[in-house]
């Protein structure tokens, strides 16, 4: 298969990329995703997020640490990125914080 373009990662920007991209019916695009399409009910339900925490299975969360940190006192910092179409905002656990209508 020939493509124009390829783009590696369906993440937020690589999405938004491919989009773009393909709005020209001249040019054919490429999108390739290591996980999955982001739709299972781990990602669409709220407590899904806890399946998605250190320590679980990696399902839909690369779960990546970083080399170990002076200033973690050695340790390794955890940095989840998300396995699916929309990358790590596929992750994100779908909250918001709202402030208090009344103020301080």
């Amino acid at each position: 298969m020939n493509f124009d373009y390829v783009i590696a990662g369906g993440g937020s920007a690589g999405c938004t990329l491919a989009a773009r991209l393909s709005e020209d019916p001249s040019k054919t695009v490429c999108l390739i995703e290591a996980g999955g399409e982001g739709k299972d009910l781990l990602i669409r339900a709220p407590a899904g997020v806890i399946a998605l925490l250190p320590g679980r299975p990696k399902i839909n969360n690369w779960a990546f640490e970083t080399v170990p940190q002076q200033g973690l006192g050695g340790r390794k910092g955890y940095q989840p990125r998300g396995k699916a179409l929309g990358g790590s905002s596929a992750i994100n656990a779908m909250l918001y914080t709202r402030g208090h209508h009344g103020g301080l």
